[in-house]
């Protein structure tokens, strides 16, 4: 299975009279590991939420399935949880792989999944902690494992390594790499050109509008093989 072709037809955007992004088209291809970067402030994570339908916008967003519409993953910039939120990790997972109230009795296929999920990003150990303990990249491997239970074939992902140390960041980038390499059209917000040369099928630069699109020729890297080994 492959993911979407995603057409975009002169989308702009403008709030309160200002123009945060001037029209773009572009084309994104299946199967790919598309880059978006550009400046702080230059529209970026507006584009990505203009794509889903989050933001207002003139233009087209097309989404061209080879089979039966998929559904879409997020991973939004890191979202701040409350602190006095008395909800744990797990019970966060359970609100997105059922609809049953969290007093419902669990079930084992639920959790085991979840164990799953979590195990990915490497949270399986911390399942009891309440969201308000959580570090700042702890956080951003919930909300990667949340979107994983999707199963989806369209990824859009905004500064996935913020907060992330080192051995996140590898685990990180294995799962992306995973995702475009089982077909997924797979869209990155990320300002690290070294991990887009590495990593990257293309590059969109966005600053105003779309200012510059290449393709990457990617490098091997040792750090891949030690993320998945």
């Amino acid at each position: 299975m492959m993911g979407p072709a995603v057409e975009v037809q002169s989308l702009s955007l403008q709030l309160n009279r200002v123009v945060l992004l001037e029209p773009i088209s572009a084309r994104f291809k299946p199967g790919r590991l598309h880059a978006i970067s550009g400046p702080n402030g230059a529209g970026k994570s507006s584009f990505i939420k203009c794509l889903l339908g989050l933001m207002p916008h003139t233009g087209q967003v097309l989404r061209h399935w080879s089979g039966r519409p998929g559904q879409i993953a997020y991973v939004p910039q890191q979202s701040a949880f409350e602190a006095s939120l008395p909800v744990t990790i797990e019970e966060f997972m359970l609100t997105s792989i059922t609809r049953w109230p969290l007093f419902f009795k669990r079930r084992d296929a639920h959790l085991q999944r979840i164990d799953e999920l979590l195990q990915r990003v490497g949270l399986a150990s911390k399942r009891h902690l309440r969201l308000g303990q959580l570090s700042g990249g702890e956080r951003q491997r919930l909300l990667f494992a949340q979107a994983l239970e999707r199963q989806s074939l369209l990824w859009c992902i905004d500064e996935p390594m913020t907060g992330l140390d080192q051995a996140g960041q590898l685990s990180m980038t294995a799962e992306i790499a995973q995702l475009r390499d089982q077909g997924a059209t797979v869209l990155v917000v990320h300002h690290d050109m070294e991990w887009i040369q590495q990593y990257a099928d293309e590059l969109w630069i966005i600053e105003g509008g779309l200012a510059q699109h290449r393709m990457v020729s990617r490098k091997q890297s040792s750090l891949m093989t030690e993320a998945c080994a």
